[in-house]
């Protein structure tokens, strides 16, 4: 017999017996639906092994201590929708021995007890289970009294998954800026009212209502409530229309204690009431997602640890606030941060979708050209992300960057964005990028009329410079100089000497004949960057050679450094 170090998970029916007094062939048929619909599929998608089965009960054990957790809650968290039975769970980290069929040792016995222990429909983890867990997974948990286990001679501190704080009140995952979608915000909508208006307004609000609604149900890390009842948030308001002009109001509220998280007001002139519709539902969208994750970011159970000791939730959200600021320093911080929680967590999508951007932003800042070896791990990152949370949309938006970006791939790129424009057309990053993807593959208006409509909702937020950049690109394509040199001095106002930016305002200022004006541009990217030279930058990926030789004939006018 051979001792082997496992994560033991023992579950449960309870009640069994009365059950079965009361209904065998009902209670029967439940068990055998559990196990083959819900039990047996989870315990297999996690990599676990059944190694007994009692009838009413199982003992599984796992190579890993997170997969453990994560089989039991997903379990306990679909059996309201399978059958009208209840599971204990107990899971604890401990030597077993296998021997036949059977498998014996202290560790099968605490997990045995804190099953025993455990609520109907609780998942109770051991405290060594819990400290070997990374932050995401450990906050859906709350600690509880040491437990006096029988046949056990010291208390167990053991952790609750049903006693874990609610949204309102837990450590999340949701980054201020929208970057993070582990953690899922369920909110409420309440149709828009109709104060004042004609027909034609009707439909407009009964458009954006519908729109909006759409968007909320698709968009990551939010789910729409059928029951606004059970909504952490309640998105509710009002809307008037005189003549061409529209004004919404929106507000979204905390259900848990009425406080009101954020009032918005909206106002346009409805030229065409199909794009007055798509406009006031992307501004409405963009404004409740960053108002959302920022309110549940503020959350966040942060200590006076060092960031890079703090749990994986804190992490997330600090490196959010990295990846917007478009400076090298913070750049190398934030790829150095999402190391370490992808050490705790290799499948942590949120971390891996911000693992990929961090890749992306070198190149597409101009700080440097990424290697061969980021290139691919990147993309790597960025397929991961997308496999294990197929719905987030941020996560596609980086990885049609990095086709763009990385690979060059015009045709992929733009494929992935059609794609996510399908799902999430009220999604402004993902509009972003599928102009991007239009204007490198040679679709400079199209690309840039998207750009202009899609960066309107991002004023204000901390990422609306580095998705400007890509806006002064399509505007500096089509002879635009005024307009990419007013994008630039917006961006300059948020984030200074980012190099991609002040090459487009070089360029801009060189055409329209203010040398001047391009020599001081280009003096201060020279000392940002003192080793830059033309011969040797990563250029955009243009698909139209002449689009890149009119930028440089602007560069060179400037007299940049051949």
């Amino acid at each position: 017999m051979q001792q082997i170090l496992a994560a033991i998970l023992v579950a449960d029916v309870v009640g069994y017996s009365k059950l079965m007094g009361a209904d065998q062939s009902a209670t029967l048929a439940a068990l055998r639906k559990l196990r083959s619909e819900l039990f047996t599929p989870s315990v297999a998608r996690h990599d676990g092994e059944i190694v007994k089965s009692m009838g009413d009960g199982w003992i599984v054990t796992f190579a890993s201590v997170s997969n453990a957790v994560k089989c039991a809650v997903e379990i306990q968290s679909g059996i309201p929708d399978i059958v009208q039975l209840q599971l204990r769970v107990g899971i604890h980290l401990g030597d077993i021995v296998r021997e036949d069929e059977d498998v014996f040792g202290d560790g099968v016995n605490i997990a045995a007890r804190l099953e025993a222990a455990a609520s109907p429909g609780d998942v109770l983890i051991s405290d060594v289970v819990y400290h070997s867990l990374d932050g995401r997974l450990a906050s859906a948990f709350r600690e509880r009294p040491p437990l006096k286990l029988k046949n056990i001679e010291r208390p167990v501190l053991a952790f609750s998954w049903s006693e874990a704080p609610t949204s309102t009140d837990a450590a999340s995952g949701s980054g201020d800026q929208g970057f993070v979608d582990d953690k899922t915000i369920g909110l409420g909508f309440v149709d828009l009212e109709l104060r004042a208006g004609d027909d034609e307004a009707k439909i407009l609000c009964d458009g954006v209502n519908e729109a909006v609604r759409m968007a909320i149900a698709n968009q990551t890390g939010m789910t729409l409530m059928a029951d606004v009842a059970e909504a952490d948030m309640l998105v509710e308001g009002s809307m008037q229309v005189l003549g061409a002009r529209y004004r919404a109001i929106v507000r979204l509220v905390d259900q848990g204690n009425q406080k009101l998280i954020k009032s918005e007001r909206f106002e346009g002139v409805i030229a065409d009431l199909f794009e007055a519709e798509d406009d006031l539902a992307l501004r409405i969208c963009t404004s409740l997602r960053f108002a959302a994750f920022r309110y549940e970011s503020s959350s966040l159970d942060k200590s006076d640890l060092p960031i890079a000791e703090q749990n994986s939730s804190v992490i997330r959200v600090h490196t959010g606030g990295l990846l917007s600021d478009l400076s090298y320093p913070e750049w190398v911080e934030a790829r150095s941060l999402m190391e370490i929680v992808l050490e705790r967590d290799p499948d942590d999508a949120s971390a891996l979708a911000m693992a990929g951007m961090s890749c992306i932003i070198e190149p597409n800042c101009g700080w440097r050209s990424s290697t061969l070896e980021q290139r691919e791990q990147a993309i790597v990152y960025l397929r991961k992300a997308v496999e294990l949370n197929p719905g987030s949309d941020f996560a596609q938006a980086m990885l049609i960057y990095a086709f763009l970006e990385l690979e060059e791939d015009h045709a992929r790129a733009l494929f992935a964005a059609e794609q996510l424009m399908k799902t999430a057309p009220h999604y402004a990053q993902g509009q972003m990028a599928h102009a991007a993807s239009l204007m490198c593959s040679g679709k400079v208006e199209e690309g840039t009329n998207l750009a202009l409509k899609a960066i309107e909702p991002l004023r204000g937020l901390r990422l609306f410079s580095q998705n400007a950049v890509y806006l002064m690109l399509g505007l500096s394509l089509s002879q635009r100089h005024d307009e990419v040199l007013h994008w630039g001095q917006l961006v300059e106002q948020n984030i200074k000497n980012v190099p991609r930016n002040l090459l487009l305002m070089i360029a801009a200022a060189a055409h329209s004949e203010d040398v001047a004006r391009a020599r001081e541009y280009a003096d201060r990217l020279l000392e940002c960057r003192a080793d830059f030279r033309l011969g040797d930058m990563r250029t955009w990926p243009l698909k139209r050679p002449g689009d890149w030789d009119q930028l440089v004939a602007g560069w060179r006018l400037a007299g940049l450094p051949e």
